[in-house]
């Protein structure tokens, strides 16, 4: 190959070289279309409208205690012989619990019942007297004095006859006052005696509560106590126990409490299966509205504008859009409120915290 053709060749590679170097460092120059921004919700972000009912109420938290309960007494003063019942025991009205020593408690019976028959024999001697002195009275053959010291004496006698019945009366009480029986139908809650032991009279000997029917005493806030009434219903919890329980308010405290101006209030609670124990604390809500139908969201979906308008952000073909809302009733206690317009059943409302500048800006959900 001359010299001449192989120029004409260099020139030729170096100018399909100097191409390609172009076409590529034009290709790397070629700006790339902008991105718009989307925003990335879960599952958990987002809540589908949907109608339910709801009722507005006010957390409580309070105890239960036995509606009926007792504290049983002694009832005469003696050494106990033997306890027949323990703590936890169910008992019934009339059960023996327990007996006392009747020794001295019988010798005093005796005493009375002895006195009792020399009292009777004395005042039918002086009855005696009395009524022949009366005849002698009429024939005056007994002077006035000794009329009027005969009918005295007879009216004594017979009044300390009645006395020594009441001695005797109260001796036998005594007596059967040694057998202690239960007054109601419950549980024994607390025994304060053991066999051996003396015991005066009034001392404490058990404590029975009745557990089939507890009453919960709680207290509501001032601002909510115009709508507290009798027959109201409240749901409550008992740490430990999965399941929730209900009550029906059956009193009102008519003073507010010093300080907090807070307001008792007591509720029945039927506790058939005596699942439920005195002395337990509570947490709950108390029902203040009558129950609504209608759609109802989470109070974390609802927002307010600057002049306090409440709206929510919506899902609506992937973007989000800024929807002015009404509100209806709002239940605080399950963080949910009734939206009167503005929602239709079947739209997804957003939870997450977002700004306005979101309005329209595109949903990616996480998978």
């Amino acid at each position: 190959m001359n010299p001449k053709t192989l120029s004409v060749l260099a020139l030729a590679i170096a100018a399909l070289t100097l191409t390609a170097c172009g076409e590529k460092k034009a290709e790397t120059n070629t700006p790339k279309a902008a991105v718009a921004p989307s925003l990335e919700l879960s599952a958990n972000d987002v809540f589908t409208v949907a109608e339910s009912t709801i009722q507005a109420g006010v957390t409580i938290t309070g105890q239960l205690d036995a509606l009926n309960h007792t504290s049983v007494q002694a009832q005469v003063g003696s050494n106990v012989a033997k306890v027949l019942v323990r703590e936890g025991e169910s008992v019934k009205a009339g059960q023996v619990l327990m007996l006392l020593a009747t020794q001295d408690l019988s010798s005093r019976l005796r005493q009375a019942e002895a006195a009792l028959a020399s009292a009777k024999a004395e005042a039918i001697l002086a009855k005696a007297v009395q009524e022949r002195n009366e005849l002698l009275y009429k024939e005056h053959y007994v002077s006035d004095i000794d009329y009027k010291r005969g009918v005295a004496e007879a009216l004594a006698r017979a009044e300390n006859v009645k006395a020594q019945e009441s001695l005797v009366a109260i001796a036998r009480k005594a007596l059967n006052d040694a057998v202690v029986n239960s007054p109601m139908n419950g549980i024994i809650a607390k025994r304060y005696v053991q066999a051996g032991q003396t015991v005066a009279m009034n001392a404490p000997l058990f404590d029975i509560v009745d557990l089939t029917e507890l009453e919960l005493t709680a207290i509501i806030p001032a601002e909510q106590v115009a709508a507290l009434k009798v027959g109201q219903s409240v749901i409550f919890t008992v740490q430990g126990f999965s399941e929730s329980f209900t009550g029906k308010v059956s009193r009102i405290n008519p003073v507010a409490e010093a300080g907090t101006r807070a307001v008792a209030f007591y509720a029945k609670v039927p506790n058939p299966q005596l699942t439920l124990k005195a002395g337990l604390f509570v947490q709950g809500r108390l029902a203040i509205s009558n129950s609504e139908t209608g759609l109802v969201i989470p109070n974390t979906a609802i927002r307010y504008d600057e002049q306090k308008q409440p709206y929510v952000w919506t899902l609506a073909q992937q973007k989000l859009i800024k929807q002015v809302v009404s509100l209806g009733t709002v239940d605080n206690t399950r963080n949910q409120t009734l939206i009167k317009t503005g929602l239709k059943a079947g739209d997804v409302v957003v939870l997450a915290q977002l700004t306005a500048q979101v309005a329209n800006m595109p949903i990616k959900m996480a998978e």
